[in-house]
């Protein structure tokens, strides 16, 4: 019996090697092995989340298994792996650095897809204590001639600021472009979009050659989609300007083309004072680049701005064509006494005075796309008047930016308002 078993057992292990009992030709099952590749990350794109962090967003990879993970690449190398979703924040950057981003996805067997196309990607541009560290000039001096990349704009129906002289100018990030929104105001800027106003007089307007007395240069930096306000002011000697948020006074004295010495307490607005005008539903804005006050011939160009800007490819998906013109309040041969009005009103008034605006209170609505019966200007006429012929701080209009009466404005609002 046992001699009996023993050979059961060979016969049984004899059938296990050489498949005994089977079709003889069966192959053994073997698991097959994933060797394809998940394809490659698709439109990557990159946000800027704060000062020093930067959102990055991409299209989901595809695999025959399935895609499990993402790792972002940080100027080549490796900063984030085992990413699921297809968004990630890089963190703790350094400010107003430009990074390149990649990401690369990885199915469950560990193959690896192709790169994405790498973006370039800055973090946020910050001010600094001094203007010459801002790159908006190529020396702080009284040329203040704009820097390589920095572009001089102009408005055609400007703000008064007691006879003060402006000079304007915007510098988008490398590479990006405004854009319309379809609207005539404003279009969409690029984070780490810089606008600078600088304010000066002249030292004689009958000859500029002369020199300026520089006083403030004004900057706005959009900063993850937020305009932040900074202003810097001009030292004496004319070769430094010094971050600040508080306002003050500065005495100054000027001859105008009349020959006649003008004296000016010339008003540095604080950094409240610019929330004030420049905010809507407490965002804080631009007043100026609106599409319809550059869609003039400036004087730095022989063509409409806005198409100089448009070949510059520093604005697009707009025509000079389909925008509206805000009037030049000061010429009076193309435009009507109405309308030039209304410009004047829009431009020193409107910001304060509209829905959502700084003091809406009164009910006034002084836009110029605002139909006239809307505006409140009729019932309010002789307010209007009597404020515009005020220097007194707590009365006139505008408070802000303001000491003096702009006397061929007023002469021109009067015959407005006697019209009405």
């Amino acid at each position: 019996m046992k001699k009996f078993v023993h050979i059961l057992f060979i016969i049984s292990a004899f059938c296990l090697m050489y498949s005994c009992g089977g079709d003889d030709d069966a192959p053994i099952p073997v698991a097959e092995v994933d060797e394809e590749n998940p394809t490659a990350p698709a439109n990557l794109t990159a946000t800027l989340s704060d000062e020093t962090s930067i959102d990055l967003a991409w299209d989901a990879a595809t695999d025959n298994e399935g895609v499990t993970s993402y790792t972002v690449f940080q100027d080549g190398v490796m900063a984030q792996e085992n990413i699921t979703g297809t968004s990630t924040t890089v963190a703790n950057l350094t400010a107003e650095t430009s990074y390149n981003f990649y990401v690369v996805a990885f199915d469950a067997a560990g193959n690896q897809s192709d790169p994405s196309t790498s973006i370039d990607a800055s973090t946020a541009l910050t001010f600094k204590t001094l203007l010459s560290e801002m790159g908006v000039f190529t020396a702080i001096n009284d040329n203040i001639t704009p820097a390589s990349g920095v572009q001089l704009y102009e408005i055609n129906s400007t703000l008064f600021t007691d006879y003060a002289k402006k000079q304007r100018l915007i510098r988008l990030p490398e590479g990006t472009t405004m854009t319309s929104n379809g609207t005539d105001l404003l279009p969409d800027f690029p984070d780490n979009t810089l606008i600078a106003k600088t304010f000066y007089y002249n030292i004689d307007d009958r000859t500029p050659s002369l020199g300026k007395q520089v006083i403030e240069t004004r900057i706005f930096l959009k900063i993850a989609g937020q305009w932040q306000v900074g202003d810097y002011i001009w030292n004496e000697a004319q070769n430094e300007a010094t971050y600040t948020t508080n306002g003050s006074q500065k005495p100054i004295s000027y001859i105008d083309e009349n020959g006649d010495t003008q004296a000016v307490d010339y008003i540095i607005p604080s950094q409240q004072d610019c929330f004030t005008c420049h905010n809507n539903n407490g965002t804080t804005l631009p007043i100026g680049l609106k599409l319809r006050s550059l869609n003039f011939v400036p004087s730095y160009a022989n063509q409409n701005q806005l198409d100089f800007f448009i070949s510059q490819g520093i604005l697009e998906n707009v025509s000079s064509e389909s925008v509206s013109v805000l009037p030049d309040w000061t010429n009076d041969t193309d435009f009507t006494l109405d309308e030039r009005a209304r410009a004047y009103i829009d431009v020193n008034c409107a910001h304060c005075h509209q829905p959502g605006g700084s003091i809406e209170s009164f009910g006034l609505d002084f836009r110029y796309e605002t139909p006239f019966e809307d505006t409140g200007i009729y019932a309010n006429r002789g307010e209007i008047q009597f404020r515009f012929d005020s220097t007194l701080p707590t009365y006139r209009m505008p408070q802000l930016g303001r000491t003096i009466i702009h006397e061929e404005a007023l002469e021109m609002l009067v015959e407005y308002i006697d019209a009405l």
